[in-house]
């Protein structure tokens, strides 16, 4: 077998790729989600933020990140430390390429339930096939 069979084959025959599970569909869930996670800071600020806390807290207090991934947790506890909860929804709603690099590396992790995250996610699906 050639080379360009052999990859073509490993690759699902040339057959079209998925868009799930792209980074354009992992960025679009993870705004999807952070845009309900800006509806629940609205409703119970001082809740969301003290679990954003929490996991920085416990996040940073392990050995489990590397050097540039405790740069972008000491950053988020900064923003969370120094911002608005007004400024902070802005934040993490941004569409930008900054804000996803900050929604990479989100401490907003369990601020919704998991079946809330399942109706985000089946709504990004329905999205990414039509």
């Amino acid at each position: 077998m050639k080379t360009e069979e052999t990859i073509t084959t490993i690759l699902g025959g040339g057959a079209d790729i998925s868009p799930l599970g792209s980074h354009a569909f992992l960025d679009e869930f993870a705004l999807a989600y952070h845009r309900a996670v800006a509806e629940r800071l609205r409703a119970a600020p001082e809740a969301v933020l003290e679990l954003a806390r929490r996991n920085l807290n416990r996040w940073t207090e392990g050995d489990a990140f590397g050097a540039g991934e405790r740069v972008s947790l000491e950053e988020w506890r900064e923003i969370l430390d120094e911002t608005d909860v007004d400024r902070l929804i802005e934040i993490i709603t941004d569409a930008s390429d900054e804000g996803q690099r900050l929604r990479s590396s989100s401490p907003f992790v369990g601020a919704l339930s998991p079946e809330e995250r399942l109706e985000i996610l089946a709504a990004c699906e329905q999205r990414a096939i039509v």
